[in-house]
């Protein structure tokens, strides 16, 4: 199937059509986030999120126009955001020296640091929390949670990124 057909396939919400593209399309598309941004794991995350946002703005998606263009556009601008946003928390000079173990200093934080992400799990809706939890402490891939679930495994795969996404703002709020 040609890249119009899909996106007109997509475009009606097929999400068979939507896992073809990203298939078709996701190791390019890293290695062009990872050439703007020189993080793979960025660039994956952007890549992610390109997906996302297209499957959350597929109806109004011009399946007359190539499909690649389209893509390629939406990385660039969220790698350009996401260049943004670590010019305004710019990296601190060197390398911070870690706490010593078991002082009060490092107890305190890491006590504080668990608590939050526990009230952040908790704030999670049962779905999301279920996903996350079979996704991360069993350790079950995305295609067996898909199963389980009645969810595509692209649903699965994009809710897990929210997720996480979620939760390292959450935690990065009261940094």
């Amino acid at each position: 199937m040609e890249d119009r057909e899909l996106a007109a396939s997509l475009k009606a919400g097929n999400v068979f059509a939507l896992e073809k593209l990203i298939e078709r399309w996701r190791s390019r598309a890293e290695i062009y986030a990872n050439g703007i941004l020189h993080d793979p794991h960025a660039a994956q995350d952007a890549v992610q999120e390109a997906f996302s946002r297209i499957w959350a703005l597929r109806t109004g998606l011009d399946e007359r126009l190539d499909f690649s263009p389209y893509l390629f556009t939406i990385v660039r601008r969220i790698c350009i955001d996401e260049l943004r946003r670590r010019k305004r928390r710019p990296a601190l000079p060197g390398d911070l020296p870690d706490l010593p173990t078991g002082s009060a200093e490092a107890d305190f934080i890491e006590r504080w640091e668990r608590l939050r992400r526990m009230e952040l799990l908790a704030a999670l809706d049962e779905k999301d929390r279920k996903l996350l939890l079979a996704f991360s402490l069993k350790g079950k891939p995305a295609r067996q949670i898909a199963g389980e679930s009645g969810l595509s495994d692209v649903q699965v795969r994009v809710r897990l990124h929210r997720i996480r996404r979620k939760l390292k703002k959450g935690m990065n709020d009261d940094a």
